[in-house]
């Protein structure tokens, strides 16, 4: 059985220590935000792909109204978007994963653990 190089971490689980940080200096930009994407696994939260496309869609369309839940979906389903259709973007390049990354912290920050 292949171990998960990415263990899962729940809402519950979750800290700023635990999400990168693009406002930070120092911050790498791919891969940090690519580990913390794979920390959960949106086909699974989700039932299915689909699904998980559909939350990525409806959290695109109005990202401040998502839950903690379905902003980490839609920034999991991102990273696999890069991974097998094309070269992750350079430091900044998607803007998507930099608002995606701050709503989640703001969220975690707020306590809004759903």
């Amino acid at each position: 059985m292949k171990k998960n190089r990415f263990p899962k971490i729940s809402n519950e689980e979750l800290n700023l220590d635990k999400i990168p940080n693009p406002e930070d200096e120092s911050f790498d930009y791919e891969e940090p935000w690519i580990e913390f994407a794979l920390t959960m696994n949106a086909y699974e939260v989700c039932g299915n792909s689909e699904s998980a496309f559909e939350t990525r869609d409806k959290v695109f369309k109005d990202p401040l109204n998502a839950s903690l839940t379905e902003l980490r979906c839609a920034l999991f389903v991102l990273q696999r978007h890069h991974r097998w259709n094309s070269p992750y973007p350079v430091p900044g390049g998607d803007k998507r994963v930099v608002e995606l990354l701050k709503l989640i912290r703001d969220k975690v920050k707020k306590g809004e653990l759903e």
